[in-house]
């Protein structure tokens, strides 16, 4: 012990030591160890950790020391002053260790609350931030797809009116209109030579072609007749009668009240409108030919189910079991119910709904062609009889007489195949007769006022080559005149100045 004071008092001498800073420190050491060791002789049962205690306030502490002179704790510790100058030492180091941790702690969880406040409100300034730099980039993305699609569409429908302007002219030449016409007149002539030999062969395939066709060539004509505001003609009976016969054909077959109705409709002012409405067998036109199709198909159809489809034990249209004649009372009030329905929703849905665009003239109906129609004859001057208001109702009526008319004849022709067979022909005979007169009457006068255009335009330019041949041949003889006209002037002027030199 003297030597390590000793060794402490020659460090401090250099240092300017101070006496009663080290005997006060030897003081405490030497009580600590003192209490250490009694307080490990009466209660060995307890840890160091509690035999330990802080100091108190008013005593002088190591950390005092050190404060004082902080080169003490650099120095070697002696082995004298070990066992008891260790345990004070990290005592004071835990101490302070723990308060410095509790301080901070405490500090640190009075902060908690606005840092936690302080990173929501930076969080959601971020996400706000992100949230308005995607609806942006969204937006943005938006507006360039949007104006790239309509750029593309803008300039596809350009080409697709370029290329159906470009059509529309090649269409219309002349040369074009007679190719068209005539592949239409070699299928319409092949339709007419191939409806028989599959009625005899196959007549069993009849319903299926007259569904195909007249299902191609109705629809068709509705956008041909729509592009002209046409296409309420494709709501007449005779369009009505052909849907009510395929629902016969294909959903109905085993009923003999509709088998009633639409033979009667069919064969009766269906068929009849052929020789009513001159419907005319022009095969090179479209809709001469989509007319006849309509008004003479379906009593075909039927015809070859009643009397040549071969099926004996009437498996696929029952209703004909059984039915040698049709009911007279019961089918024309089936076929009188129909045409009376279709007439009202025609009346309600046409005439009345559509009258501001019919009388505009934005529609056209069959009624209004007809009783407007100068030329229409007796039909147009009794539909008037009451006046123009009336004329509508009155036109109504006459049609309602006309189909039940037609309706009696059609019950005969169910009943005998003789009479139906005949009647077909003539109906067939009827319209290649109003071709025929199309042809000769109206497309001669048409082709010859083609054939006098041409030869006047022959004769005109026949004529404008003789001028110019005349032309070009009196202009010659003057040129002629000329050089002769001047040859004797040069003569005469020569024989002149030789008289003069003479």
């Amino acid at each position: 012990m003297g030597q390590t004071q000793d060794k402490v008092h020659d460090t401090k001498s250099s240092r300017v030591p101070d006496t009663k800073l080290l005997e006060n420190n030897n003081n405490d050491i030497t009580k600590s160890t003192t209490d250490l060791a009694t307080m490990s002789d009466s209660d060995s049962d307890l840890p160091l950790a509690r035999s330990v205690s802080a100091p108190e306030p008013d005593e002088y502490t190591y950390e005092d020391a050190h404060a004082s002179d902080p080169a003490i704790l650099s120095e070697p510790a002696s082995p004298s002053m070990g066992p008891s100058l260790v345990p004070n030492i990290f005592t004071q180091l835990s101490f302070s260790l723990d308060s410095f941790i509790s301080q901070n702690l405490e500090e640190d969880l009075t902060d908690l609350p606005i840092l936690a406040n302080l990173m929501y409100n930076n969080l959601r300034s971020d996400l706000s931030k992100t949230k308005h730099q995607l609806r942006h980039h969204v937006g943005t993305t938006k507006r360039q797809i949007r104006h790239q699609v309509d750029h593309t569409a803008s300039n596809l429908k350009s080409q697709i009116d370029t290329s159906m302007m470009i059509w529309k002219q090649h269409m219309k030449k002349a040369s074009v209109v007679r190719f068209m016409d005539k592949i239409a007149f070699t299928l319409g002539m092949l339709e007419c030579c191939c409806t028989p030999w599959v009625i005899s062969q196959y007549p069993e395939w009849i319903p299926f072609v007259h569904t195909s066709q007249v299902s191609i060539l109705i629809v068709v004509r509705y956008f041909l007749y729509k592009r002209k505001s046409w296409h309420f003609f494709l709501l007449d009976m005779c369009y009505f009668v052909n849907v009510v016969v395929i629902l016969y054909l294909y959903v109905f077959p085993q009923s003999q009240a509709l088998l009633g109705a639409v033979w009667l409709l069919s064969h009766g002012p269906l068929a009849f409108a052929i020789v009513t409405w001159r419907n005319s067998l022009v095969l090179h036109s479209l809709d001469k030919v989509t007319s006849v199709y309509v008004h003479m198909s379906p009593p075909i159809a039927l015809y070859v189910v009643r009397w040549l489809y071969p099926d004996p034990d009437y498996t696929r249209y029952p209703a004909l079991k059984g039915m040698p004649v049709l009911p007279t009372t019961s089918s024309l009030t089936y076929a009188i119910a129909l045409y009376l329905t279709w007439q009202v929703a025609y009346y309600v849905f046409v005439v009345v709904r559509q009258k501001e665009k019919i009388k505009a003239g934005k529609r056209v109906t069959s009624y209004t062609w007809l009783l407007n129609d100068p030329n229409a004859g007796v039909i147009s001057k009794v539909a008037h009889t009451f006046g123009e208001k009336y004329s509508i109702v009155t036109f109504m009526g006459m049609q309602l007489i006309y189909t039940f008319v037609t309706c009696l004849f059609a019950l005969l022709s169910y009943k005998y195949f003789r009479l139906n067979t005949a009647f077909l022909v003539t109906l067939f005979l009827v319209s290649v007769w109003n071709g025929a007169s199309y042809y000769m009457e109206v497309f001669s006068k048409q082709y010859e006022k083609q054939l006098s255009k041409l030869a006047e335009e022959v004769s005109s330019a026949v004529a404008a080559n003789q001028r110019a041949h005349d032309s070009a041949g009196a202009g010659a003889g003057a040129a002629g005149n000329g050089d002769q006209h001047s040859i004797v002037e040069a003569e005469s002027q020569k024989s002149a100045s030789a008289k003069k030199d003479d």
